[in-house]
């Protein structure tokens, strides 16, 4: 296959530029972005978001204050609305 390209058109959604996205490191106490970890951090902040998922607890009960309520507010309209998508797409 030496030599050969695959002819992704530019349309293809794997094409697309993606947003920098930002991951909290509770070690270092500030935001990093995903593309400057290592691998093995990725994968470790990965299975932590996964077990928090599992476990319903997207914001972790021991960090909250108190203080970030509109914060979390904010968060949940946007997890509301993304779940109305979803269902606009299934009903289609």
């Amino acid at each position: 296959m030496s030599g050969e390209y695959l002819d992704i058109p530019k349309e293809d959604e794997t094409q697309q530029p993606t947003p920098e996205e930002q991951y909290f490191s509770r070690s270092k106490n500030q935001w990093l972005y995903v593309s400057d970890m290592s691998d093995m951090h990725v994968r470790r902040a990965f299975k932590r978001l996964l077990r928090m998922i599992r476990l319903g607890q997207l914001i972790e009960l021991s960090e909250y204050s108190g203080d970030n309520k509109n914060d979390i507010e904010n968060e949940l309209i946007a997890i509301e609305n993304h779940v109305n998508k979803i269902k606009d797409k299934l009903n289609d």
